[in-house]
């Protein structure tokens, strides 16, 4: 697509979901900017509630993530939305689907990983909150976002309810296993591949940090991702908390997150509930590439029905609400 065409389509996108988009930023410690946006559901007044969404492990501009306008963004349509970009990225850089991107910037390579993502949520939800009371947060992340999802709200007080959907099982080698034998040519394939990941993984856990680049990310985020347990994340998030997973999803094992959803109710974890759709893969499209995220967004809209306070809420912006 032309690149005139596409940001004509853009333009229209946020032009039909959105009333009012701003851009701001906040300084990391480092002295580096994290850019932000806020997609206000009415021009004039605030929302009673703010939904933040996360993205996937793509090197894009969180503002070029499609679906996250057409579906995400309606889990509940009166909420003002917050969008915050990754490392060393903004709304400059061209959309691309390729995962290993020769143009992804370096900083990007380097610096992301979970622990920044969180770190960078926690610095643009503090400032925001200091200036905008809103009566409901929500976090909504897919994919890698729901790793990130579930992070911060075991990290975070105020959450009034988090959704995090193919987010894989307790450990991420787990789900790549699962994907390498989900998409490999044969069972032969499959095994020498698994071998030289789990070779990978080892000195990616057991030596000191490499200038490595592989699937386009650095040594920080394969660190990082390999060490984190999501069932010990998800013990600590008291709020409640909406796990989604695709029964035929390739990316992730849904076989893992069963397992670790039967853990979680072994010790009782009440505040999480878990719905597996069997037929949908990890963009939640059925078998014959048909997409269900209308379907996904309902259910998530009424489950967050008996979550908020004042959902249909809106406030008037206090006087300096919308500047830096």
């Amino acid at each position: 697509m032309k690149t005139g065409v596409y940001l004509a389509l853009l333009f229209l996108t946020f032009s039909l979901n959105a009333k009012n988009i701003s851009t701001h930023t906040v300084s990391r410690d480092d002295g580096t900017n994290i850019s932000y946006y806020l997609l206000r559901s009415l021009p004039q007044s605030q929302s009673d509630t703010l939904l933040l969404i996360l993205q996937g492990s793509d090197c894009n501009s969180v503002l070029k993530i499609e679906t996250i306008f057409t579906d995400y963004q309606n889990v509940w349509p009166e909420a003002d939305v917050l969008l915050i970009e990754k490392y060393g990225i903004d709304s400059a850089l061209t959309y691309s689907e390729d995962a290993e991107r020769k143009d992804c910037p370096a900083q990007y390579i380097q610096n992301d990983s979970p622990d920044q993502r969180v770190a960078d949520v926690m610095k643009v939800l503090d400032f925001i909150r200091k200036k905008n009371k809103y009566s409901n947060l929500v976090v909504l992340g897919g994919s890698e976002g729901a790793i990130i999802a579930n992070l911060v709200s075991a990290t975070i007080d105020g959450i009034t309810a988090t959704i995090s959907f193919n987010g894989g099982g307790r450990k991420f080698i787990d789900d790549v296993t699962h994907n390498i034998s989900a998409t490999a040519a044969n069972s032969t394939e499959a095994e020498v591949s698994i071998i030289r990941f789990k070779e990978f993984s080892n000195h990616i856990l057991n030596n000191k940090p490499d200038k490595l680049e592989v699937s386009g990310h650095g040594y920080k985020w394969w660190q990082q991702m390999l060490s984190i347990d999501q069932f010990d994340v998800l013990k600590k998030v008291n709020t409640p908390l909406l796990i989604l997973q695709g029964g035929g999803d390739l990316s992730v094992s849904p076989d893992k997150v069963d397992e670790m959803i039967t853990n979680l109710r072994e010790i009782k974890k009440q505040n999480i509930e878990y719905r597996r759709y069997e037929a949908l893969d990890h963009g939640f499209a059925n078998i014959n590439g048909k997409s269900m995220r209308e379907k996904i967004v309902s259910d998530i809209n009424n489950w967050l029905k008996s979550k908020l306070v004042n959902p249909n809420k809106s406030v008037q912006p206090t006087a300096n609400a919308s500047t830096d």
